[in-house]
């Protein structure tokens, strides 16, 4: 009976939702940031959409549509080579995404991608770091990331980095709806 129910249950759910997700929600602002210093050998910096698009790596110029008016872009750099980019948005440029709603200085970390052959080497935490170091020379006083659940090397990255969790948010797309049930939970 136990595996009847199961069973009804999973085809029930799969008649009801056509998809699912599940995001931790972090945070820092300007007065928790620490003052992360870059390892040797790394620099980070802002970049602009002329030296994404023509980067020798494919997985960085895929990334070029994230930059542009509305955002910042931050390359770290090992060797003269781009190891890791991110991107924040911000204004009209985010509420195209508008998964959390930001106030006036607020920006999202829209997107972080450090090369394969680059991981595990701490280049996603330098550039977590550093970028919001960067974003609060430029009037900005927090940001959020949105990163999935069970995504452990950015979750642990954005800990590193000092980045605190604030809330989880679970989304059902139910069929024959436009717009997904949303639940959040704080921490």
């Amino acid at each position: 009976m136990k595996g009847f129910l199961k069973e009804v249950g999973k085809k029930l759910a799969k008649g009801l939702l056509a998809d699912y997700s599940i995001y931790r929600i972090y945070t820092l602002s300007g007065g928790e940031a620490g003052g992360h210093e870059v390892a040797e050998g790394l620099t980070v910096r802002e970049i602009d959409e002329t030296s994404l698009a023509s980067d020798p790596s494919q997985l960085i110029r895929d990334q070029s549509g994230y930059a542009g008016p509305g955002s910042h872009a931050y390359a770290c750099i090992e060797n003269g080579r781009v190891a890791g980019i991110c991107f924040y948005w911000f204004g009209e440029r985010y509420k195209t995404r508008n998964f959390w709603p930001l106030a006036e200085g607020e920006a999202k970390l829209v997107q972080i991608v450090v090369l394969p052959e680059m991981r595990g080497r701490g280049i996603a935490t330098q550039l977590i770091a550093s970028s919001f170091q960067d974003m609060m020379g430029k009037d900005f006083h927090r940001a959020y990331a949105r990163i999935w659940h069970s995504n452990a090397p950015s979750l642990k990255a954005f800990r590193k980095a000092g980045w605190k969790p604030v809330a989880l948010v679970v989304e059902f797309f139910l069929r024959g709806r436009s717009r997904p049930l949303r639940i959040r939970l704080n921490g």
